[in-house]
């Protein structure tokens, strides 16, 4: 059974943080909904209510296109470890593109650390409902590890 809340708890921010994946589904108007697979440490949660993800180059950037058109997203969470549980942040948002004033604050901020030069834009999501679920039918998996830069280059040269 769902439960729902208007705020990201401290337990649901801790169990967000701590999984290595996470999915964006976005969507306006008539078109299509995206859905992209996400990590890479991109993702901050700067209050109960603000949910910051730093965008890498990559894909189409259709997320921004919809969120830029006044588009909802949804962030999900999913345990693939021994407790089921799946969780995810109703949002509205907006793009904060790279080499704006904000763009380097919120970098310097919320992502000190990381290799923010890599940074396509940051989405700064106004979370307006947060819910979960049991997650029961998820199977479990076991995280191997991040993959390295130059295997990624090779993957994306067909290579």
């Amino acid at each position: 059974m769902a439960k729902e809340w208007g705020t990201i708890s401290n337990n649901l921010k801790e169990f967000a943080l701590s999984q290595k994946m996470f999915f964006i589904a976005s969507a306006v108007a008539d078109e299509d909904v995206n859905l992209s697979p996400k990590g890479l440490d991109s993702l901050r949660i700067a209050d109960d209510k603000t949910v910051l993800y730093a965008d890498y180059h990559g894909s189409g950037n259709v997320t921004a296109r919809h969120i830029t058109a006044g588009g909802k997203a949804t962030i999900t969470f999913i345990s693939f470890g021994e407790k089921p549980l799946i969780l995810r942040f109703y949002c509205k948002g907006r793009v904060v593109a790279r080499g704006a004033e904000e763009f380097e604050r919120l970098a310097r901020d919320h992502f000190s650390g990381v290799k923010t030069e890599y940074f396509r834009q940051i989405f700064y999501f106004d979370v307006y409902r947060v819910q979960t679920s049991c997650g029961f039918g998820v199977p479990r998996f076991e995280f191997l590890g991040e993959r390295t830069e130059e295997k990624c280059k090779r993957d994306l040269m067909g290579l």
